[in-house]
């Protein structure tokens, strides 16, 4: 790649990044940018979420195995809203202050929902909504979700924005869990991110919060069993977060430089 090519790389890389800044400086939220090869994202992907992307680029697909990037998008909650997951007086959990939790989760969702939606326009990409807005209740095993979509939080990884938890949330330095993400894939190269090395160390808040998690290695799926507490719960929407409060407030993740 000549000095040209670099340049122009860095300054797309530049233009896009400044696009989201100004897009959370309206909204009055605060994010993550980084990019990730798109090669290095699809070859880890489940088979089922490549064979999404190769309905998605057809023919083009070399193409993007080639030069293609993906971008990844994060808009953080704020500290109050975490408050409020798993909220209880007396040992009563209330749930109406649980569900304003949910309420901030559907509207981080739809933030980048529009920003990512944008960023496609303005730079010629494809976005990838941030959830595949499919119902719990509609869905009969949890493997049913991951034809529609792909995984946001293995774009971020190999886009340097944060890890993969004990939890599987994503985990960054500046806002831990409690991040939304999404993602647009570019036709052309980009300024990408490092992967950061696992921050959790021998920190377990997040397991210890939920007995599903605490036993995961020992269920069959324990992400079928996240999903059926889920709709248990009965919440606006499908969200539970405990793993994510227990590691805001008490994980290590604060301790990593």
């Amino acid at each position: 790649m000549n000095l040209n090519d670099i340049s122009r790389k860095n300054r797309l890389t530049d233009e896009i990044n400044h696009y989201f800044v100004e897009y959370l400086k309206q909204v009055n939220y605060t994010g993550l940018f980084g990019v990730a090869p798109f090669s290095s994202v699809y070859i880890n992907l489940m088979p089922i979420q490549q064979n999404r992307l190769k309905k998605l680029l057809k023919s083009n697909l070399n193409n993007y195995m080639e030069l293609g990037s993906i971008i990844s998008l994060a808009i953080a909650y704020r500290s109050e809203t975490i408050k409020n997951i798993n909220s209880n007086r007396d040992g009563l959990v209330k749930k109406e202050r649980w569900n304003l939790y949910s309420d901030k989760y559907e509207h981080l969702n739809n933030m980048l929902k529009e920003i990512g939606h944008k960023i496609a326009v303005k730079f010629k990409g494809i976005a990838i909504p941030p959830t595949t807005e499919t119902p719990a209740e509609n869905i009969n095993y949890v493997s049913d979700y991951y034809q529609h979509t792909i995984s946001h939080r293995l774009v971020a990884e190999h886009a340097g924005i944060g890890w993969r938890g004990k939890s599987e949330l994503l985990i960054t330095k500046m806002h831990g869990p409690a991040v939304r993400l999404t993602s647009v894939i570019l036709k052309g190269p980009l300024v990408y991110g490092k992967m950061i090395i696992d921050g959790c160390g021998e920190c377990n808040a997040c397991l210890e919060a939920c007995p599903i998690l605490k036993k995961k290695y020992k269920l069959k799926n324990y992400r079928e069993q996240c999903r059926l507490y889920i709709i248990s719960l009965g919440l606006k929407h499908d969200v539970c977060g405990k793993c994510l409060k227990a590691c805001y407030f008490n994980g290590r993740w604060k301790q990593v430089n």
